[in-house]
């Protein structure tokens, strides 16, 4: 797998990142990205847990960071130099020498059932509607909708809520009209179109391929 240096990537704070303690149960908790000091030290938020209690870790805990930047999913190892209490929970990472980096293949696409609400950003004219995201991929979708709502080349606003675990979110998603459909799955279904997601924040992407990964684990242990 492809290595960058972190010094070079450009990351900025607030990006949500998926920590995991080293040679653990394999469970992973979210934390935010606070700042840089280059060649020093990476400052992240401790994840918390129920009724606002911070992780139990300790000084040079081995830890597994994993996050997106510009749709590519990367990670690192590192260890807890300095855990803090004030103004927030935080700790200082130490500085990681490479960041294995990896592209998320477009290819994979799994089947879902997303209710959705949908505007045409390229026509007013088109009248928001509701649907489902019927099958997903993190690059697209085959959508599925109550009323038409564009032609091939609109741009079109999604938005939904993802439901990852014990955790829902509400994402947004501007996507791209790439084909229209003939085929209906959905008995309240009249429209059918093939769409490419345009942009979708780190965040929202994070919750996508956490849907993506989910649906893929099922299927292999169905298999």
């Amino acid at each position: 797998m492809p290595t960058h240096d972190l010094t070079k990537m450009r990351l900025t704070a607030g990006l949500s990142m998926n920590l995991e303690v080293a040679a653990g149960e394999g469970k992973r908790y979210t934390g935010t990205l606070i700042g840089l000091v280059p060649g020093r030290t990476v400052l992240v938020s401790t994840p918390m847990l129920g009724e606002q209690r911070p992780l139990l870790l300790r000084k040079e805990q081995a830890m597994v960071c994993r996050f997106f930047s510009h749709k590519v999913a990367c990670a690192f190892r590192s260890q807890v130099v300095h855990l803090c209490t004030t103004p927030m929970h935080y700790m200082h990472l130490g500085w990681p020498s490479q960041v294995e980096v990896g592209t998320i293949r477009n290819s994979e696409r799994v089947t879902a059932n997303l209710q959705i609400a949908i505007v045409n950003q390229s026509d007013t004219s088109w009248e928001r509607t509701h649907g489902a995201i019927v099958d997903l991929s993190t690059s697209g979708a085959r959508l599925e909708s109550i009323e038409p709502v564009g032609a091939i080349g609109a741009e079109i606003l999604i938005s939904g809520k993802v439901v990852v675990g014990h955790v829902s979110r509400l994402i947004s998603i501007q996507a791209l009209i790439v084909a229209e459909l003939g085929k209906f799955e959905l008995a309240n279904s009249t429209a059918a179109y093939g769409i490419e997601f345009k942009f979708i924040s780190d965040l929202d992407f994070l919750a996508l391929q956490a849907v993506v990964n989910g649906q893929i684990a099922k299927a292999g242990g169905r298999g």
